[in-house]
């Protein structure tokens, strides 16, 4: 087993390397990039892994102030809610539980800040910590596998998206809207609410697929304006209106209950100061990842 020295640039860290905005923030999805490292990067073992990609998005991103979020164990809120939330995924395997509690204690060992917050997702940290970075005028990148964080990409919040069948894709504005058919990032949650998320075992509205969904957010563009007046989406002329806005009044309840689900909690209780987690003041310049 090998020692292999990560080379963060220090030159980076300290702003010599190229202008960039004064503050700019890091947030890592951390179970994102722990189940990638376990099942891609270096199967079975997620540490080395971890600190490679972290490595990797310091110096392409060239961070004032780094955080990793975590999952807290089940359940969350949205289980309460839904018991059959995320009911169709595979237990975690038990090494990677365990591994992530090894990184947890290394990021501890760097100086690196990082959260939990309980009956919360990492991602509902991640929009609350995208919030307040915004309000403290931080550029931020999120970096995370999930593309429901798209919905928290505005003008200074970007999300980098990895993946091990696609190479790692980054979104702003413009590029999250494309791969929503148009859809506004904030109208994403409404999206995912007609259409579903199999990945979550979430079903939407029976009956609504993309193509539905687009026409009636593109008419009203939220949740709330298309049940203001169905009539509206009735009297439509995309395709099948009149069948879309039956279902739509049939399915009121679970509609509002799915939206609930996918969009991103963006003011749960955080006690972090974003100005405490300077990268400068972590030991992830001269981290060694194990091999």
């Amino acid at each position: 087993m090998n020692n292999q020295v990560i080379p963060l640039m220090k030159e980076h860290m300290n702003g010599k390397n190229g202008t960039h905005s004064s503050k700019r923030l890091l947030l890592f999805d951390g179970h994102a990039l722990a189940f990638h490292s376990w099942f891609t990067s270096y199967p079975n073992k997620v540490v080395p892994g971890f600190f490679q990609m972290i490595s990797d998005a310091i110096e392409k991103h060239i961070p004032t102030h780094v955080i990793v979020t975590f999952d807290p164990p089940p359940p969350t809120f949205r289980h309460k809610l839904y018991p059959d939330y995320k009911a169709n995924r595979p237990p975690v395997p038990e090494g990677l539980l365990e591994d992530c509690e090894r990184v947890r204690q290394r990021l501890e060992s760097l100086n690196v800040v990082f959260c939990t917050v309980g009956g919360y997702e990492a991602d509902d940290v991640l929009g609350t910590l995208s919030r307040k970075a915004s309000m403290a005028e931080f550029q931020t990148v999120i970096v995370t596998s999930d593309l429901d964080l798209l919905q928290l990409v505005t003008p200074i919040t970007e999300v980098e998206v990895f993946s091990q069948y696609w190479d790692t894709r980054f979104f702003g504005v413009a590029a999250a809207k494309r791969r929503f058919g148009g859809i506004a990032p904030e109208n994403i949650p409404d999206y995912k609410a007609l259409v579903g998320d199999k990945s979550d075992n979430l079903p939407g509205v029976p009956g609504i697929g993309d193509v539905s969904a687009t026409a009636v957010l593109q008419e009203r563009g939220r949740l709330d304006n298309v049940y203001e007046d169905l009539a509206v989406i009735r009297e439509s002329s995309f395709r099948g209106a009149k069948r879309v806005a039956r279902l739509l009044e049939a399915h009121r309840e679970q509609a509002f209950l799915m939206r609930t689900l996918t969009t991103i909690v963006c003011d749960v209780p955080v006690d972090i100061d974003i100005d405490g987690a300077k990268l400068q003041d972590t030991g992830l310049g001269d981290m060694e990842v194990n091999h």
